[in-house]
């Protein structure tokens, strides 16, 4: 009798990256153990083409319902079930812009802190565990305002400095930032006290853009970094600036599936994730695709022309990525193609349906 793939238990599988990370992770031929806060979570996954496409499962795909991944103990059942390895994914760089400011600390970085701190306690729970990647960001070790507001002098690298800012906040962006940053200090902090008996990966992508096969409808595709990257395509006029660097979200769920070979990817290390180094994604480059590739769709109003994204530009070194893990990042216009695709065969469908 063959001996059964090790088992990967993957938190948030029912968000852009963690789904695509969860396929990327049963391509390379894991077991997989879903965390999902809701079972209707886990049924729309199985609905999708991509694990139909993978066929008869064989048991590699089950699903176990964590409400919160912030509440304590939450990860406590899941990892008893043969679990070897977790990935802890996460929204890189979105936040839920209906926050209040008065509940930024509570509501963003908090549960960020939490749900890291919760996943390291339950793998150090488990003797079985050999190793544990964690969704971070480039947000982690990149002040806000060399990201969003002032051109960054600085190339960032996976050794950067960790950015640890305590509130107030003035945004919510800005408290995304100081969470991911807590959240990393928390896993530094915790490995050098209970020097545990597995390591740990920390992926740093920047603004992840593509498809999301979750998404039924274009409302569905329209959140998160895919809003971001959809603004001024739209047609608005869009104040704040966007970071110059961006990742496929195929490219960074490859990644999170690669990291799990300890023998390859030996010892605790970060990656930076992103797709043009130093000379970043240039965000005027998508109207130049739309005005070139997709005019029909201008033409009926689904994309727009009349839009503009202010650039910053931030300059980072994730040569050590490509070369540990064999990979060559997409460039910005396989992203933005793989979005503007799926937002106009949405868009489409919804009319032909009225």
């Amino acid at each position: 009798m063959a001996a059964l793939a090790p088992k990967v238990l993957i938190t948030s599988n029912s968000s852009f990256v963690g789904f695509r990370t969860l396929v990327a992770t049963l391509e390379a031929g894991y077991r997989v153990l879903g965390a999902v806060p809701r079972r209707e979570d886990a049924d729309h996954i199985h609905s999708t083409p991509s694990i139909k496409r993978i066929g008869n499962l064989g048991g590699n795909l089950a699903f176990i319902t964590v409400p919160d991944i912030a509440a304590d103990l939450s990860l406590a059942e899941a990892v008893k079930r043969d679990v070897e390895y977790i990935i802890h994914t996460d929204s890189p760089m979105t936040v839920n812009s209906t926050i209040t400011a008065d509940r930024y600390d509570s509501q963003i970085v908090q549960p960020l802190l939490k749900g890291t701190n919760n996943v390291l306690s339950a793998a150090l729970g488990n003797p079985s565990i050999k190793r544990v990647v964690m969704t971070s960001s480039l947000m982690a070790i990149a002040p806000y305002n060399e990201l969003f507001e002032l051109e960054s002098f600085t190339t960032f690298n996976d050794a950067s400095p960790i950015q640890n800012p305590d509130p107030p906040y003035e945004n919510a962006v800005e408290a995304l930032c100081a969470g991911k940053g807590k959240a990393l200090a928390a896993t530094n902090t915790f490995l050098v006290k209970n020097k545990p008996h597995f390591t740990v990966i920390n992926l740093m992508p920047g603004i992840v853009i593509g498809h999301n096969e979750l998404a039924k409808t274009w409302r569905d595709l329209n959140k998160g970094s895919n809003q971001q990257s959809l603004r001024h395509l739209l047609g608005e006029d869009v104040s704040t600036k966007l970071p110059s660097q961006t990742v496929f979200v195929d490219d960074v769920a490859k990644v999170h599936a690669l990291a799990l070979n300890t023998e390859k990817v030996a010892k605790t290390q970060n990656f930076l994730l992103s797709s043009s180094g130093n000379i970043g994604s240039l965000w005027y480059r998508a109207l130049e695709i739309v005005k070139k590739e997709y005019m029909d769709a201008v033409k009926k109003g689904l994309l727009s022309l009349d839009g503009e994204q202010p650039i910053n530009r931030v300059m980072v070194d994730d040569g050590k990525t490509e070369k540990v893990f064999n990979i060559k990042f997409a460039g910005f216009d396989k992203q933005i193609r793989s979005l503007l695709d799926q937002w106009v065969q949405l868009k489409m469908k919804e009319e032909k349906e009225e």
